[in-house]
């Protein structure tokens, strides 16, 4: 029988031996990595990634947030304030089943959409972009970023996005909102929603039009945040140099 990792929301969809994910996996985890030789995923990034580490075969998931973490070879876990990766298989089949996303929270849904709408950005603003087709790219954003799309298609369409970044990893907008999530608690796509304005700004992009703004945002320190995301290589992976003092000009204008 195959191990079921789910979250408290999810648990109910398979029968099964069940391990309940209730928050991103932390370094502890490492010591179960490849315990289970099948196992099935059946909710979000945490969810996936999660299954990922535990299984020691390729995994079969049913994502049920757009966080791409369906369509990658690695998982995220935290050491502390640290956003790490493991490194495993990609999973083996994945599945969009609508009837397991019905009861996602309306914000959960727009979070999860930022997050695969940061994918698409980061992307595309990196130096290996080259390695993508950019047509590809430019339609996901698009469909991403229009009003009328279907939750079940912005999980898709997180999950295209997710192929993205296996080839060319994230930049900036994922090196910013890592200390947002690690030192002050903001969740992933929160953090990414409150980013894309002030980055799509300081790299000439009119996409942040299109971004609702977050009421009741964490107070941060622009310099702990403009610090600490310099630290990930990934920050530095720009075609374009960025210009610190004007990144902290477009977060604390965001801010205010």
């Amino acid at each position: 029988m195959p191990l079921i990792v789910c979250s408290p929301s999810t648990k109910n969809f398979m029968e099964g031996e069940h391990f309940i994910v209730t928050s991103p996996p932390k370094k502890d985890i490492l010591k179960y990595k490849g315990k289970y030789k099948e196992v099935i995923a059946i909710g979000g990034g945490a969810v996936i990634d999660t299954a990922k580490i535990l299984s020691s075969t390729p995994i079969t998931c049913y994502p049920t947030t757009a966080s791409g973490a369906s369509a990658t070879s690695h998982s995220v876990y935290w050491d502390g304030n640290s956003k790490l990766n493991f490194i495993s298989h990609k999973p083996k089949h994945v599945y969009f089943n609508p009837e397991y996303i019905k009861t996602l929270p309306k914000k959960a849904l727009l979070y999860t959409k930022y997050d695969a709408i940061s994918h698409c950005l980061d992307v595309m603003w990196s130096k290996d972009y080259y390695k993508l087709d950019p047509n590809i790219v430019g339609s996901t954003l698009t469909q991403l970023l229009q009003p009328t799309i279907k939750p079940i298609d912005i999980i898709r369409l997180g999950h295209d996005a997710g192929t993205f970044i296996e080839k060319v990893p994230t930049t900036i907008l994922h090196a910013l909102s890592y200390p947002l999530t690690g030192i002050y608690g903001v969740p992933h796509g929160k953090a990414l929603g409150f980013l894309i304005p002030p980055i799509c700004r300081l790299m000439g992009m009119g996409v942040d039009s299109i971004i609702e703004k977050l009421d009741n945002f964490v107070d941060f320190d622009v310099d702990v945040i403009t610090h600490e995301a310099q630290q990930y290589s990934k920050f530095f992976n720009t075609k374009n140099k960025v210009n610190i003092d004007k990144l902290k000009k477009e977060l604390i204008n965001e801010k205010n």
